[in-house]
């Protein structure tokens, strides 16, 4: 009986620190707590391994291409995450492939189902992962500027320390999976033209 006690309460601690690794604060919340300057690197690093790879808004691109061309309001609903009002909206993707060439700006993949993608590996700008994840809302931030630099810190992550170790040791042919954020519009569905910014870039 002791025993199965013992059993018991390790897996109750064990599923507490599960949740807790896996949840970062509000900005705001962390900044009143703190009371120093935010730290906008770290936060943007609690975002990336704590919640980006984990993200279950992630789909798989051959899925979201096809749930867009059948139903777009429905997929963009479900999958897509925009800021404001228009037909555009950003969502987070999985794909795998075979590199058909790579060069100084990015990677060109043929994936599984024979599509030709781009993947950007050198200008990691803009509001792309920040939005597509989903993770990171406006309301959390009193500023725009404290929101943008959100955007700032995750995409210097990601260009300077995620992708550079791991696409230096590709090459024409090799296999990899890809897991990031592309842009969609409702006026060019039938055949978009698809770049994925990398959240992160695995050979198979």
């Amino acid at each position: 009986m002791k025993k199965s006690y013992k059993y018991g309460l390790l897996v109750v601690a064990l599923a507490f620190l599960g949740y807790n690794s896996v949840y970062f604060k509000k900005l705001s919340a962390v900044r009143a707590e703190s009371g120093a300057e935010f730290d906008f690197q770290a936060y943007a690093d609690s975002i990336y391994y704590q919640g980006m790879l984990k993200n279950d808004r992630t789909v798989g691109l051959p899925a979201l291409l096809a749930a867009v061309r059948a139903d777009a309001d429905g997929a963009f609903e479900k999958y897509g995450n925009r800021l404001g009002i228009g037909n555009s909206a950003y969502f987070m993707v999985s794909c795998s492939g075979k590199i058909a060439e790579i060069t100084a700006d990015g990677i060109s993949l043929v994936t599984d189902d024979a599509e030709t993608i781009s993947v950007n590996t050198r200008y990691i700008f803009g509001n792309a992962l920040r939005d597509a994840s989903g993770l990171v809302k406006l309301t959390d931030f009193k500023t725009n500027a404290d929101f943008n630099r959100v955007s700032e810190a995750l995409n210097a992550l990601i260009r300077t320390k995620i992708i550079p170790p791991v696409v230096q040791q590709l090459q024409a042919g090799d296999r990899i999976a890809v897991t990031g954020a592309v842009k969609l519009s409702k006026k060019a569905l039938e055949y978009p033209e698809i770049v994925i910014t990398p959240a992160q870039i695995k050979p198979e």
